[in-house]
């Protein structure tokens, strides 16, 4: 097999395999309500309180996004303050992960 064939059926192998593990609704509302427990952490509260209440908004919070399907990847996109700036979230999910694009925690 030449050096070409291997590279194309590797490239082959690699797109089909960002397809498959592209994230869909369901796992992205999954990572929010992680998240977001992980970061009521924070409050002082007990483990079991945190992991309620960052349940509950993170179940809310993953209404609110958009789904915009690339195939091999998924962008959500947010607009927590409506029509205000400052508000806006989006992030990249692809091969089962996911990663924040924009975040207003990130403006100054």
């Amino acid at each position: 097999m030449s050096p070409g064939r291997i590279l194309f059926v590797g490239l082959l192998l690699l797109v089909g395999l960002l397809y498959v593990l592209n994230p869909d609704v369901d796992r992205f509302q999954e990572y929010i309500q992680e998240e977001t427990a992980k970061r009521a952490g924070g409050l002082g509260t007990t483990s079991f309180l945190n992991e309620r209440l960052g349940r509950a908004a993170g179940e809310i919070a993953s209404d609110a996004f958009d789904r915009e399907n690339l195939y091999l990847a998924s962008i959500y996109e947010a607009d927590l303050n409506g029509r205000m700036p400052g508000g806006e979230w989006r992030f990249l999910g692809i091969a089962g992960w996911f990663f924040v694009l924009d975040s207003p925690l990130d403006e100054d």
